[in-house]
C-alpha cells in the first residue's frame, strides 16, 4: 500500500471538531485584585486588604482651598492608602500624640502620616482618624 491509499477524506464536521480541539485555547485575563503592600525598602509585608479604609471619592481639586490647588492636576486620584490603627505604627510613637510619622517595623523608613484630628485625601475627602500609607512609599501586592 502506498500513502495516496491510507488517505481516508473527512467531512466537514470531523475537521471542524480536529481544528477546535488543535485551536489554542485563549482564556480571559485574570483580573488581579490588590491583597497587601509591602514596604519598597525591605519588601516587609506592612498591611492587607482587609485593613483598608475605604472612603467616598471627593470632589478633586475644587475641596481644597484656592491657594492649595494644582491646576495641572487633571484626574481625581487618591495618592494614599488609608489604613486602620496599628500597633506597629505606635510602637515608636510617645503617648497622647495626635499626629505624626509612620514609619516601617523593619527599616524605620517613612511609610505615611497618622492624624487623629483628620486629614484630606488628594481626591478632596476628608477621613478622620486617618492612617495613610502613601503610594509611592510602598509597592502593591496582586494576586
Amino acid at each position: 500500500m502506498t500513502d495516496a491509499e491510507d488517505f481516508i477524506p473527512l467531512s466537514q464536521a470531523q475537521i471542524e471538531t480536529i481544528d477546535a480541539i488543535n485551536e489554542p485555547k485563549i482564556s480571559e485575563p485574570r483580573k488581579l485584585t490588590l491583597s497587601a503592600l509591602k514596604c519598597k525598602k525591605c519588601r516587609q509585608t506592612i498591611v492587607s486588604t482587609k485593613d483598608f479604609v475605604n472612603h467616598d471619592q471627593g470632589k478633586g481639586q475644587t475641596a481644597f482651598a484656592y491657594k492649595k490647588r494644582d491646576s495641572s492636576f487633571s484626574q481625581i486620584v487618591c495618592s494614599s492608602y488609608f489604613i486602620e490603627p496599628m500597633n506597629w505604627i505606635f510602637d515608636r510613637v510617645q503617648e497622647g500624640e495626635l499626629e505624626g510619622k509612620i514609619k516601617c517595623p523593619t527599616c524605620q523608613v517613612k511609610l505615611g502620616n497618622f492624624s487623629w484630628a483628620g486629614m484630606q485625601c488628594s481626591c478632596g475627602s476628608w477621613i478622620t482618624p486617618s492612617f495613610a500609607i502613601h503610594r509611592e512609599k510602598v509597592d502593591e501586592v496582586l494576586t
